[in-house]
């Protein structure tokens, strides 16, 4: 049995995991003018995440949690396939001519949220449905403190020109800020699921709907087709799956897209890439500028394709896209396609691995589970997909957090024993 001390520990864990995007602010010290370059560094690598994940990992590791055991529950095939995936990821990785550096950090984050996710299960499996409400609730604070620092950074450095598109704090795009607006929308979804019941206004209503206008108001402003597109399939697959919570639902949706309208209408534009008519695709500026309509998607997915047929079976190996992916165009990290990015860093092979590690595992513990908040966890899985095929929602490390969170909050409660079908 856990005691309370436990309890305290693993719920001030799951705020750390919630308040991330604080975090990736805060870490590198990133609401300067002019960061410096050790701040870039940190920042390009989100080193507050995994730091972060560790920190959750640690904390489950002082109740039951056990890495080892953990890994030795698995179904068979699951671990044998495994050991094959990191043997094929490290030999394919660290070749002659590879960046060290890169396929390091890649490899290390990659273990870390292996096991952060091993542990989510564990804590959930044991804590349950009051756990599950901590991490959502605080998921949908951190995106309202990150808005709160970026309007602070805004506020105190007066950005200018290109800076409204790459000098954001935390993140190195401004599109990148879609990930935030994601997670605020699905955790919107959880707490007014889990809140249905709750007599008081504040938690039934206020706090969801503002997560949701404040998340559907970032995607808007900054005129993010993607993220926009994302929180649509999240909203309307919870609906779907959601039986008994769909007036809910809809009166969630209608007073955030209300209020964020109304919010980003009276904003000023900084930028021509900002606002209503971009996010919506009604005035596309990026076509205008001589890119065709896919933001130029369509070239680097041509020649990310040319790349992985010259290695099908092995692919390039981790974090090495940007060394050894198309040189035109250049300068990405990843393809915007999370089909292509798997094919591109473990073939065929990897590809196939990763299906045998996922599905069998997945069986065991009962996914998906849809009763309750998990039916938005499970929308949260269904539009992270969507994401992934356009964008690389499924490359960044606090995404994949996210995702990660959306599939452990959908395991039916229970379900995820160790060792619960020797």
């Amino acid at each position: 049995m856990h005691n309370d001390n436990f309890r305290m520990r693993m719920g001030v864990a799951a705020i750390l995991v919630g308040l991330l995007p604080a975090w990736m602010v805060l870490a590198p010290l990133d609401i300067t003018s002019a960061p410096e370059g050790w701040q870039i560094f940190v920042r390009t690598n989100a080193f507050a995440v995994p730091l972060v994940q560790l920190v959750f990992i640690l904390s489950a590791m002082s109740g039951s949690f056990s890495p080892f055991r953990a890994v030795q529950a698995l179904p068979f095939i699951s671990k044998f396939a495994l050991v094959l995936w990191l043997i094929l990821a490290i030999f394919v990785s660290f070749q002659p001519g590879k960046d060290y550096l890169l396929a390091s950090i890649g490899m290390a984050k990659l273990m870390i949220a292996g096991l952060f996710f091993l542990a989510l299960i564990d804590v959930l499996r044991t804590a349950g449905t009051r756990f599950t409400q901590i991490i959502w609730l605080s998921i949908g604070a951190g995106t309202l403190m990150w808005t709160l620092l970026w309007a602070l950074h805004i506020f105190l450095n007066s950005p200018q020109d290109g800076e409204w598109i790459s000098r954001i704090p935390g993140v190195n795009n401004v599109r990148h800020i879609g990930h935030f607006a994601f997670a605020g929308v699905t955790a919107g979804l959880v707490c007014l699921i889990t809140m249905h019941d709750r007599a008081n206004m504040w938690l039934r209503w206020v706090l969801p709907i503002s997560f949701g206008a404040v998340s559907f108001g970032l995607s808007l402003w900054t005129g993010s087709r993607g993220p926009l597109l994302a929180s649509l399939v999240v909203v309307t697959a919870t609906f779907f799956l959601a039986a008994g919570h769909r007036k809910s639902i809809v009166k969630f949706f209608a007073a955030s897209a209300l209020l964020s309208t109304a919010m980003v209408a009276i904003l000023p534009l900084p930028h021509p890439i900002y606002g209503i008519a971009e996010a919506t695709g009604m005035a596309d500026v990026t076509a205008k500028a001589g890119h065709d309509t896919s933001s130029g998607r369509t070239a680097l997915w041509s020649g990310t394709i040319e790349k992985i047929s010259q290695r099908p079976l092995l692919g390039w190996g981790i974090n090495q896209f940007l060394k050894s992916g198309p040189s035109k165009p250049a300068s990405f990290f990843h393809p915007h396609n999370l089909p292509l990015q798997m094919l591109f860093s473990g073939g065929v092979f990897s590809v196939l691995l990763t299906l045998l590690i996922c599905i069998p595992t997945l069986r065991r513990w009962g996914w998906p589970y849809t009763q309750g908040e998990s039916a938005a966890g499970v929308g949260a899985v269904v539009g992270f997909f969507v994401y992934a095929l356009y964008d690389g929602a499924l490359y960044f490390s606090y995404p994949i957090t996210i995702f990660l969170v959306a599939i452990a909050s959908s395991i039916r409660p229970g379900s995820a024993q160790h060792g619960c079908d020797r």
